[in-house]
């Protein structure tokens, strides 16, 4: 199974990731952000970084979750290769995820697309014997 697939998009870039489970699809939709802004094969390591959302639907929380992880890497100066969900339920008001991501220093050399948001746009989450997430990245 492809972890995931860039779909066509005329000025932003749309992928749709698959996964035996959410976390899994969370995970790959990660890998989706992660190649889309830097090569992983160019970032270094020594990076981590913890993410906590909580949202009241699956999509808002994969929006969010990404968001976070946009966001850490903007703020710690460092391109992300992998993420990992660590913990995921079903809470009253919804649902809650926790994930750690690794990586390196951010450098020109591994840099390729600068994203400035993950948007709520067309996001979507699908069950159908696979769970999908299409996710819109502003660039």
């Amino acid at each position: 199974m492809k972890k995931y697939e860039l779909l066509e998009h005329k000025a932003d870039v749309l992928f749709e990731s698959r996964g035996k489970s959410f976390e899994q699809a969370l995970e790959n939709a990660a890998q989706a952000l992660f190649e889309t802004i830097a090569d992983p094969a160019k970032i270094g390591s020594g990076v981590e970084a913890s993410v906590e959302e909580q949202a009241s639907s699956l999509e808002e929380l994969a929006v969010l979750t990404l968001a976070k992880l946009l966001t850490e890497s903007d703020v710690s100066e460092c391109f992300f290769k992998k993420f990992r969900v660590t913990d995921f339920k079903k809470t009253p008001d919804g649902y809650s995820v926790k994930g750690t991501a690794e990586g390196g220093p951010m450098s020109r050399e591994a840099g390729r697309t600068s994203v400035k948001a993950v948007t709520h746009h067309e996001a979507r989450v699908t069950h159908n014997g696979e769970w999908r997430i299409r996710i819109l990245l502003d660039i």
